[in-house]
Parts: C-alpha cells; structure tokens; sequence
C-alpha cells in the first residue's frame, strides 16, 4: 500500500510541476508579446491612423503577428499535453494502427 501511495504523490508532483510550467510559459508568453506590440507601435498606430480607407489586412503587420501566432501554437499543444486533451484524430489513428496489428498477427 505504501509502496503505491509514494508513486501516486510522485506522479501528483509531476502533474503539479507541468502545470506549474505551463502557467509560466503563459505568462511569459503575454508579457512578451504586449512587450512587442508596445514596442512596434502598433497599438498607438492604430488608435491614431484611424481612416475609413484603411482596413484590418493593410493595418497588420504580419512581421510582427507572426511571433505571437506561432509561438501561441506551440502553447497550445503545451496545454493539451498539460491537461491532457487528446486530439480525436490522433486518438482514431492509434485505434487503426492497434486493430491493424492485431489483424496482422
């Protein structure tokens, strides 16, 4: 009993440090990328170049977009392997390739 009990508080332990990394990476993420949008100018250009002529599309600039995008991505599959999502796709394919093993033996 005891034995089962140390690796149940050791796999807790483990469960609590990725989410204690995930909810770092969260925030650096925000903190960064506000960092970067300060800094580029974006946020005051838009308030101020308000014309009717311009869109959303002209007014982007993609280089700057482009860091929060992907990084935000990688954050994404950082959450769903801390909160354990699994992808339906991902999950039907390990499903065929079991079966399709299981056919071949």
């Amino acid at each position: 009993m005891e034995f089962s009990e140390s690796t149940k508080l050791r796999k807790a332990r483990k469960r609590l440090e990725a989410l204690k990394g995930f909810y770092k990476h969260l925030l650096v993420y925000i903190v960064v990328n506000i960092a970067i949008f300060i800094v580029r100018g974006n946020v005051l250009e838009f308030f101020q170049n308000q014309s009717p002529d311009k869109n959303f599309i002209e007014w982007v600039n993609w280089n700057t977009l482009i860091v929060p995008i992907f990084w935000g991505i990688g954050l994404l599959f950082h959450a769903s392997k801390v909160f354990q999502y699994n992808f339906p796709f991902i999950k039907n394919w390990e499903d065929r390739q079991i079966k399709r093993f299981m056919d071949e033996d």
